[in-house]
């Protein structure tokens, strides 16, 4: 750890591209490592602050280095925040009815949205991204799934009935990868022992990341998974009818493509908000059970001993629109994948819209 001097006109925006990394690892470094008088609350630096802690390890890039072309027009378009969102995301694992897993995250959004009506531009910034994980020897896993996470921290996209078309600053995306795997990759303890002790699994994260990060589609399609971004998209599907399907990856069973059948119901409207529920189920008939029972029988039955019982999916999300500027009041989201009685995957989410 060492002290990194604040010169005039520095910000934290600034300062963390200096180093290649992200506003919020740079707030949260130095606010877990400094004095109480001294913690950043904000998006600015406060005022009597002269000096930030930053980790020795990071090293100073030039930001031409990481700014292309086409980043630099992105820089043009003039973006309007529209609102702020506080969200937090639970998921639990249960083994026989009983807690095996469990991680909190709670995170904070800045949506902007170009000023020109007719254009369907949106700026996305992660500006906060806090976890709690349990059991505890798991969070240095997460720290290294935060640090992939806070790569993604600033989006700028085209989108069009609910797709995103475009990812207008994917390049500085792309950069910002490179500088973490080449260079900030090793101040993260996980992604150490994972290459001392798994180098295939690293390499394959690695080739994992390196798809994502060089191939948009790839790259749409993982965000797209991303609970806030898959319920802006959702929501504001104006061609999406009121009744449709979706499919997605099974959590618990790999390689195995679940189809859901959604219905989009009203259930209040008021004089300033209208209210929303979406209930998915699986498509059984999409499902062949027999496979499930036998991934079952092959992955968990030796563990868990009980006999397979029933697969099932569920989802349901309920959300509000503000009616005068159709802008997204709040949201929850329930979402349970399970073996009945045997293995459970819920995950929970809240969003809240915030003050800007």
């Amino acid at each position: 750890m060492k002290t990194y001097r604040i010169e005039p006109g520095d910000t934290l925006q600034s300062m963390s591209e200096k180093f290649g990394i992200t506003p919020v690892e740079l707030k949260a470094f130095h606010n877990t490592r400094c004095e109480l008088k001294d913690l950043i609350g904000g998006n600015d630096f406060p005022k009597h602050l002269n000096e930030i802690l930053i980790d020795e390890n990071w090293k100073e890039v030039s930001i031409e280095l990481i700014k292309s072309d086409d980043d630099k027009e992105v820089e043009k378009i003039e973006f309007e925040h529209q609102a702020r969102y506080r969200c937090e995301q639970n998921n639990l694992i249960l083994i026989d009815g009983k807690p095996s897993f469990s991680a909190q995250i709670k995170t904070q959004y800045l949506l902007s949205k170009n000023k020109s009506a007719s254009n369907y531009k949106l700026n996305v910034q992660l500006e906060d991204y806090v976890t709690s994980i349990q059991p505890q020897n798991m969070e240095e896993a997460f720290d290294l799934i935060k640090h992939i996470e806070l790569i993604r921290d600033n989006i700028s996209f085209v989108y069009h009935n609910g797709k995103i078309e475009k990812i207008l600053n994917f390049n500085d995306l792309n950069k910002k990868w490179n500088i973490f795997i080449n260079e900030t990759s090793t101040s993260v303890p996980f992604f150490n022992e994972l290459k001392s002790k798994s180098p295939e699994i690293i390499n394959d994260f690695i080739e994992n990341g390196k798809k994502e990060f060089s191939n948009e589609n790839i790259f749409c399609d993982v965000i797209s998974k991303n609970l806030f971004f898959h319920l802006l998209l959702d929501i504001y599907n104006k061609e999406k009818k009121d009744e449709y399907s979706f499919s997605q990856m099974s959590q618990i069973f790999p390689e195995v493509l679940l189809k859901i059948n959604v219905v989009k119901t009203l259930v209040c409207d008021n004089e300033n908000s209208t209210t929303y529920r979406l209930v998915g189920n699986l498509n059984k008939d999409s499902v062949k059970m027999n496979a499930i029972k036998n991934l079952y029988e092959q992955l968990y039955q030796p563990i868990i001993k009980f006999s397979f019982t029933e697969f099932d999916f569920i989802y349901r999300i309920t959300y509000e629109l503000e009616k005068e500027t159709n802008v997204l009041l709040n949201a929850s989201v329930s979402i349970k994948e399970s073996v009945k009685n045997n293995y459970d995957v819920i995950t929970k989410y809240e969003l809240r819209k915030v003050e800007l």
